[in-house]
């Protein structure tokens, strides 16, 4: 597959994943999601879709799993930091030799980065680490 493929097959799967994320939160179910990321790359086991709930639940690639109460509270956190850059719909460009590419989607719109993008704040560190943690230990 061609990276211009890839691109755009990743935005209309992030698309769909911001239109649910959108949807759910605003459809007064008990607890809404809090935000949604797809990662992506070319190594096994790059590619991953996680969406935190208020509830204490993640989805890890549609399996509902428990989040514990750190994790919980990381996603609580990143969520309210995450309306900034989605607000502003950012999209960071990857720099040589990128792992991952992330594509997170919020109720404020979604923003795109990857991991060597330059200028990347702690928020998509924070992020990138919450990520790993719960592919790792959760979805396992």
């Amino acid at each position: 597959m061609t990276w211009r493929r890839a691109s755009a097959k990743r935005w209309l799967t992030a698309a769909a994943l911001a239109t649910s994320v959108a949807s759910i939160a605003g459809c007064g179910s008990p607890a809404a999601d809090l935000f949604g990321v797809m990662r992506s790359g070319m190594i096994p086991g790059a590619d991953l879709t996680l969406v935190p709930s208020g509830d204490g639940s993640v989805l890890c690639n549609k399996r509902r799993r428990e989040l514990p109460d750190p994790l919980l509270i990381t996603a609580e956190n990143l969520a309210d930091e995450l309306a900034t850059p989605a607000t502003k719909g950012e999209r960071l460009p990857s720099g040589p030799h990128p792992v991952y590419t992330y594509v997170v989607s919020t109720p404020a719109g979604t923003f795109s980065y990857s991991d060597d993008s330059p200028h990347q704040g702690s928020l998509l560190h924070q992020l990138a680490a919450w990520v790993r943690t719960v592919s790792k230990t959760v979805c396992a």
